[in-house]
Formats: structure tokens, sequence, C-alpha cells
């Protein structure tokens, strides 16, 4: 009988996140190329593992069973992995969540579709969210998406929100995409979204998804940084701004829903409001009455305590 070791129960779990992984996971798990192949023909041997592929892996019959009798857990394989539409959402899937600032956080499509369903609600398998993470759904928009498609995420995010997601983060492949995406906004309105930051499928865009992730009082940490509110007493109000006697500040990555509240806001309230984003994007919250801060990449890497950065442009 095969003795199931913890760097066997890692690998496990981590095929359970994603349905499948790429062999370098196996690599990374077992500590090298040599003791991961020996180890992983032995699970494939019995059963354990299958490969979907010469570089995928996934979970055979003896695995799956296992982790539901041992640990309770429940695997869901995905349907027709090989098939080219599947394979293809389940890299982007990978490629977002196995991000070391993201891991730990995120909820695959398929999970997440698997758990908000219940007998009279269901997530359409349409949506082309990716997955969820501390709250955030995430979206990427490739660069060959047709304009019919780009208009097909407005609903997909507004379905979101019905199941529980109020946040969202969506990564834009091309410069053009993430332009289109941006010029019809007004889609918005009907969109009970608290938070929709716009970011470029970029080394620098992630890093910045992974500190939205990641860093859950990164705003704090930023704010904390500036000399601008230190003789001040900030409180953070229901909408995640910091307001203090006289001002109402917004922190935020790009934030597109938050340009309709704060242009709202301005119409009943003294206060005067700002805005403090990265620098690159600021052009998201045009049209606001505000007063607007950037901050460059590198120094707001800092001020979060990000690691592994790279100075570079938000956009």
């Amino acid at each position: 009988m095969l003795q199931i070791n913890e760097k066997d129960n890692k690998l496990f779990d981590m095929i359970v996140k994603f349905k499948m992984v790429p062999y370098d996971v196996a690599k990374q798990v077992y500590g090298g190329k040599w003791p991961a192949y020996k180890r992983v023909e032995r699970l494939i041997s019995r059963n354990y593992i299958q490969k979907v592929n010469h570089y995928i892996l996934t979970l055979g019959e003896a695995a799956i069973a296992y982790l539901e009798e041992e640990r309770g857990v429940v695997f869901e394989p995905l349907a027709k992995m090989t098939a080219e539409e599947v394979m293809w959402r389940w890299q982007k899937v990978f490629e977002i969540g196995s991000r070391e600032y993201i891991l730990p956080h995120f909820l695959s499509c398929w999970d997440f579709k698997r758990e908000t369903r219940s007998d009279s609600t269901e997530m359409s398998d349409k949506n082309k969210i990716l997955g969820v993470a501390r709250g955030y759904g995430i979206y990427r928009i490739s660069k060959e998406t047709s304009q019919k498609t780009l208009s097909e995420y407005f609903t997909d995010i507004k379905e979101a929100t019905t199941f529980g997601v109020e946040k969202f983060v969506v990564l834009c492949d091309s410069k053009e995409r993430l332009q289109e995406f941006l010029a019809t906004e007004e889609r918005l309105q009907n969109i009970p979204a608290k938070e929709i930051s716009v970011l470029s499928y970029t080394q620098a865009g992630l890093r910045i998804l992974d500190c939205i992730i990641g860093i859950p009082d990164y705003k704090e940490k930023l704010l904390s940084s500036l000399p601008v509110v230190k003789t001040q007493i900030t409180v953070k109000n229901a909408h995640g701004d910091f307001e203090t006697e006289d001002r109402i500040i917004h922190i935020g990555a790009g934030d597109i829903a938050a340009k309709r509240r704060l242009k709202a806001l301005k119409a009943v309230t003294d206060k005067a409001i700002e805005v403090i984003t990265l620098r690159g994007l600021e052009d998201r919250y045009k049209g606001v009455e505000a007063k607007i801060t950037t901050v460059e990449l590198s120094e707001f890497f800092k001020a979060v305590g990000y690691t592994n950065s790279k100075d570079g442009e938000a956009r």
C-alpha cells in the first residue's frame, strides 16, 4: 500500500484548487526534477495522479477517494478537460490564482460557481469570471476580444454582484482593449459594484493586483506613508474612503466605479475631495472635481510592504 505523505497532500491540494496543475508544480513540491519524476510516476502507477497531457497533471480515482475518505475533501474534475476552450480558460485561471500573494485567498471560477449554486439560482457557465479572491472577482480581457464580447463583461460583472461579489479587478491584455473597456464605462450605471479596478495585464499590473488581494490594508499603509494626513484624525467611511474634518480621500488603483460615486458625493458635501492613485492611472478619474495626487509605483510598493517589485508605470 502506498503511504501518502505531506508533499503528496500538498500536490493534491493544488490540484483540488485548480483542477489541474502544470508538471512544474510537482517539481516545486518535491524539490526538483528527479524527485518529482520518481514520486509522480509512482503516484501514477497507483492511480493517485493522472496525466492530462505531457505537462499537466490531475487527480486519479485513488486520490479522489483518499481525499474524500481521509480528509473530507470533495474533488470535482473538469468535464472535457482536454478541450481547447477548457484548457484556455484553465491556463488563465492558473496564471492568476497561483501567484504567491493571491494563492492563499483564491477560489477558482468552477468552485465559486459550485459554492454559490442553489436550487433556485446558479451563475451562468458563460460568465467569464476567473475566480474570486478576498472578495474580489477577477476578470481578464484578451487582446482578441471582440466588441460584442467586451460588452458581455459588464453583464458578467453585474451577474456576479447578485452572488455577493461587490469588488472587481479587470485585467486587459492590450492597451486597445483597456481603452475600449474604459470608453464604455457608462454601462456601469446599473451595476451595484463598490469597486472596479481596471489594470493592464503586465508585470506592473499583476503586482498591483498582488497588493490589492494580498495586502488587505494596503490603502491604510499608503495613506500613513504620506505627509498629507499626519496631523489629522482620519476615519474610514462605508465606501472605503477616508475622511478628515475637511476632506474625503479616495485611494484607488484605477477604480472606475469610484468615479461615479465621487461625482455624486461632490454635490452633497462641502468637503474637498482628494484622489490618491498610481502614476499612469489618473485618467481613470477624469471628470471628477478633485485634487489628484499620484504616487510612483516604486514608492507605492515600498509603502505597502510589497516585495519583489520593479519600477514601472501602472498603465
